[in-house]
């Protein structure tokens, strides 16, 4: 491929999509510029260098509870770009936000409503089962019974043909 410069649009567009709120992977980003992954790698450290992107880590590596817990009270008001702004300054990542609130939610669900939830589900699940089971069983007698009555009416369409052979 030759070596030629690309345009700083191009590139300030391809580090727009590097970074929060979007997340474009590499190839993405790469696909969409046209230009080779190795380039894109080549932006992204050295923004990494620069301290704009973090590097991604674990989302529960670094942080206990009690500083989750407080980071998502801190994040909850805020729009798409001042989360984005607050992640990029506290090196994280919007997706460990959202996985750290549905632990979260999670965790503070009552056990007893998630057992009466599985319990109704079954419940329900149940009684589908019994309604099809029972129209099953209508259906194999309605089947039985027209077997019946075709076998009926060949047998009398036969006596009839037996009779004017007669």
């Amino acid at each position: 491929m030759a070596n030629h410069r690309i345009a700083p649009e191009l590139r300030e567009r391809a580090i727009m999509h590097m970074m929060p709120p979007y997340n474009w992977s590499l190839r993405q980003v790469a696909d969409y510029i046209g230009v080779g992954i190795a380039t894109v790698h080549g932006w992204r450290k050295q923004l990494e260098l620069e301290g704009l992107i973090i590097r991604k880590i674990e989302p529960d590596s670094e942080h206990s509870t009690e500083q989750i817990f407080t980071i998502l009270l801190e994040t909850a008001a805020l729009s798409e770009h001042e989360l984005a702004e607050y992640c990029r300054k506290h090196g994280l990542y919007p997706e460990h936000l959202v996985a750290w609130k549905q632990n979260c939610l999670a965790a503070n669900q009552p056990k007893h409503r998630q057992l009466v939830d599985e319990q109704r589900a079954v419940r329900s699940e149940k009684a589908r089962i019994r309604a099809l089971e029972k129209e099953l069983r209508r259906k194999d007698k309605a089947l039985a019974e027209l077997a019946a009555l075709l076998v009926l009416q060949e047998k009398l369409s036969a006596l009839r043909d037996n009779e004017e052979d007669d």
